[in-house]
């Protein structure tokens, strides 16, 4: 994200707010784009919590939802969000909640991969984690489709947000070198899908798993780029 650390190489930016962090995948950027700062992860998974804890024991983390961050207005210096948009039950409600607890002069970034013109590679990951996503939806637990680049930014404008710079982000390596990769990825979504048994979507998804082999083996499997958004409240 070397973008990034240029963007903010000139601005002070004491206190960090990362929403959706998970297990910190985002935590190890914003480190490096902020080095001085302090910063906070807030996800509603104490499991995810505990491993981020583990990773980043000088971060802060708390249990919370982005529809309701429990903090006074105006607190941040810069607010985070990076592939939890399509996680949100309420997505424009997570991102006024954002724009709340953000300074008036301070900057919000959304991360995000999105689903159009993606080549072969990025089409099978995007086949895994639609995959998943139907699963966690059968299960009552939100978790959107890949939204396209311009819905993103489109959703981004509704909420009030003014978007000052923008780039898309890919890295061009197969994450399955070998069968056993593979037969990895594919034993995951034995898992997901053993744990919608019983449900009239299982026998629907039961051959996704060997199409994604065929897929995978022919095409390989590269992470689907992500649009990086840095905008400030209006």
């Amino acid at each position: 994200m070397k973008k990034l650390i240029e963007f903010f190489k000139d601005k002070t930016v004491k206190n960090v707010l990362d929403v959706g962090t998970g297990t910190g995948d985002f935590i190890a950027i914003l480190k490096e784009v902020f080095p001085t700062a302090h910063i906070t992860g807030v996800d509603p998974n104490p499991d995810s919590l505990k491993e981020a804890e583990e990773l980043y024991p000088a971060v802060s983390f708390r249990k919370m939802v982005a529809e309701n961050l429990e903090f006074a207005n105006n607190t941040f210096d810069v607010v985070s969000i990076s592939m939890a948009l399509h996680h949100l039950p309420d997505v424009q409600k997570g991102l006024q909640e954002i724009k709340r607890v953000v300074k008036s002069n301070g900057w919000i970034i959304v991360n995000e991969l999105f689903s159009d013109n993606l080549n072969s590679a990025q089409e099978v990951h995007k086949m895994l984690h639609h995959f998943r996503s139907q699963t966690h939806r059968i299960l009552g637990i939100s978790h959107n489709e890949t939204f396209k680049k311009n819905k993103i930014i489109e959703m981004i404008d509704e909420s009030g947000i003014n978007i000052h710079f923008q780039f898309e982000s890919k890295r061009e390596v197969n994450l399955i070198r070998n069968s056993k990769d593979l037969e990895f990825r594919a034993k995951k979504m034995k898992e997901m899908l053993e744990s919608v048994k019983g449900y009239s979507e299982y026998e629907l998804l039961k051959p996704q798993i060997d199409e994604f082999r065929e897929k995978a083996a022919k095409f390989g499997f590269q992470p689907a780029t992500r649009v990086v958004i840095v905008g400030k409240k209006q």
